[in-house]
This record gives structure tokens, C-alpha cells and sequence, in this order.
């Protein structure tokens, strides 16, 4: 995995029970792993490797929903540390954990999990010292949506100003109820569910003819492209987006060296990495926005050539950075 390009901030947003939890967790064990990694994924016998297995590494750090319990003292707020055994014993049980799994875990069922301001001041201390190993370090944050606007307020700025080598790997069920300006900071990853079919041929060609435009420059194409996607119906439109938004995040697994972690089949791995060789983490940021503001749009029915037109010039334009 090319670590120097890694994102400091990742959202993997999914729907509930599906692999955005294992796949962070995959992704934080590999960025810890000190040992020599093969196709993608942490060695699994270094000391490092041997930590994250039962979650006890001391620069893997947890943020995750809590409120008060019989484990908690009445005079102070509650944060992850207080249940912090419960949760490592939750994830060696399950990965792919549910909200209510988790809050019967720790027993609190009939209340609503959050996220308060002693948890961003808790982790903020923590990011005040140096990584215990020296090496990187991994915040992994579940179900963000459940922070206090206080809290989420300084989750921002600490993702304005990260620390070299820190990682801030966020999975959402809900996305949209973050504030803008920390999905903003953040590389989207939308996780598809378990079982859900791959993209369609025909969305790998219409992405693909967009982009063989693009890295041959040749922008006539690329407004031919965008009138012929304007020309389709409204929701063969909105499939083609949801769907090049799956397939962008196969590339970036790949772009990341880890494609064990793409979900496509192998005749299509040589292709994907031809794509990906040629793309940055920075046209990725600006893709996923993009992608999902024109989803967005079309929702709205704005005008579809323009969103097309514009769409394929910022795929243009940041192919060429």
C-alpha cells in the first residue's frame, strides 16, 4: 500500500451490518503492520499484526457510541475507554457489529448511544503524544453521526491539522448526517453491501470511455460523452453515477495496493490497475465529491447536460494534475 499517499481521513459509509466496519478494520491492521505485507494485506505475524488481532495496539485508538451504565460513575461523562474491553470483546465476537449488538453489549438498550465533548477532549490528549511505537497511528471512529455538534466541531479541527501519520478512518451508516465540512476533509469509500451484485458491463464501459478520453486529451470526446449521458433517461443517469462511484473505489483499493479489498473479479484486476496507475489520491477526493454532488443534482432534476459537461471536465481536468 503506498502509505505516503494514503488520506489521513477515510469515510466508509455503508448501510448497517454490512463490511464497512471489517473493511476499516482491515485497513487500520495493515497501515499498523510492521512486517512484510503480501497482495494487500498485513502480514499477520509481526508483533504489530499480533496487537491489532485482539485490538490491543496502543496506537490504535476507538471512538464509538456510549452513554451511562452501571460501569460508569454518576459524576462524570461517559467515553469509549469505560467500555473499552466490551468493545475489543464485541469485535473478536463479530466485525460486522449493529448498533443495538453493540448497545446490548454494553447494556445500555434502552438509551441512544452518543458521541460527547469528553470523548473529542479524551482523544485530543491522547493526540498531544507521540505514537507509543513510534510508527503510525489510527483513530477509527463508528457511527460519527452519533457525535455532539460540540464534539463534531473539534473532530474538524483536529482533521484540519493532522498529525504526520495519523489516521482518521470514519464508518458511517449515515453520512448525511455529518457536518459538511468533515465529509469534506474526509476520502468518501462507499462499502457496498455483502451481497450486492457488481457494477453492470455497461457502467465499466461508459466510465471507461470517459476516461480513455480524458488520459488520450481529448476534450471534443469528452463533451460528445457528456451529451450522450444527458441523452439517457433520469434514472439510467442516477444508476450510472451510484454505479461509478462502486467502481471508482475498486480503483482506489488497487491505487492503494491493497486489491484484496476491491471486490472485483480477477479478469478485471488488470484493467482496474491500468486505470489506477495512471490516477492520484487527489483526483479520487475530487471524483467522489463530484460524483455525489451530481447524484444529488439529478435528484433535484437539475439541467443533465450541464451536470454531465461539468462532470466530465472535472474528470478531465483532474486526470491532468
Amino acid at each position: 500500500m503506498r502509505l505516503d499517499n494514503l488520506s489521513h481521513a477515510i469515510l466508509f459509509s455503508a448501510e448497517e451490518g454490512s463490511g464497512a466496519l471489517p473493511q476499516a478494520l482491515s485497513l487500520a491492521k495493515y497501515i499498523l503492520c510492521t512486517g512484510t505485507k503480501d497482495a494487500g494485506t498485513a502480514c499477520g505475524m509481526c508483533a504489530a499484526c499480533r496487537k491489532t488481532a485482539h485490538y490491543v495496539h496502543p496506537d490504535f485508538h476507538f471512538v464509538v457510541p456510549v452513554n451511562r451504565s452501571a460501569a460508569v460513575p454518576g459524576s462524570r461523562a461517559p467515553v469509549t475507554d469505560d467500555f473499552l474491553n466490551l468493545w475489543r470483546e464485541a469485535l473478536l465476537e463479530k466485525e460486522q457489529l449493529t448498533e443495538q449488538d453493540w448497545y446490548k453489549k454494553i447494556d445500555i438498550e434502552n438509551k441512544q448511544g452518543a458521541i460527547g465533548v469528553a470523548e473529542s477532549a479524551n482523544l485530543l490528549g491522547k493526540l498531544q503524544y507521540k505514537p507509543f511505537e513510534g510508527g503510525s497511528r489510527v483513530i477509527l471512529i463508528w457511527l460519527p453521526e452519533r457525535m455532539h455538534p460540540a464534539a463534531a466541531n473539534k473532530l474538524l479541527k483536529i482533521l484540519e491539522e493532522p498529525s504526520p501519520g495519523t489516521y482518521f478512518l470514519l464508518v458511517s451508516h449515515r453520512p448525511d448526517q455529518l457536518l459538511p465540512t468533515i465529509r469534506s476533509r474526509c476520502m468518501h469509500v462507499q462499502v457496498p453491501p455483502g451481497k450486492q451484485a457488481p457494477p453492470p458491463e455497461e457502467a465499466y464501459t461508459q466510465l471507461e470511455r470517459l476516461l480513455d478520453l480524458c488520459l488520450a486529451g481529448k476534450p471534443a470526446g469528452i463533451i460528445d460523452w457528456a451529451e450522450d449521458m444527458a441523452a439517457l433517461g433520469r434514472e439510467e443517469q442516477k444508476n450510472f453515477t451510484n454505479n461509478a462511484l462502486q467502481i471508482l473505489r475498486q480503483y482506489y483499493m488497487v491505487y492503494l495496493e491493497v486489491p484484496s479489498l476491491a471486490g472485483a473479479d480477477t479478469a478485471r484486476q488488470a484493467k482496474i490497475q491500468r486505470y489506477a496507475d495512471r490516477m492520484s489520491g487527489t483526483f479520487f477526493t475530487n471524483i467522489y465529491n463530484r460524483l455525489n454532488t451530481t447524484a444529488e443534482r439529478l435528484e433535484r432534476n437539475v439541467n443533465a447536460k450541464i451536470l454531465f459537461c461539468s462532470l466530465a471536465f472535472d474528470f478531465f481536468l483532474s486526470l491532468q494534475r
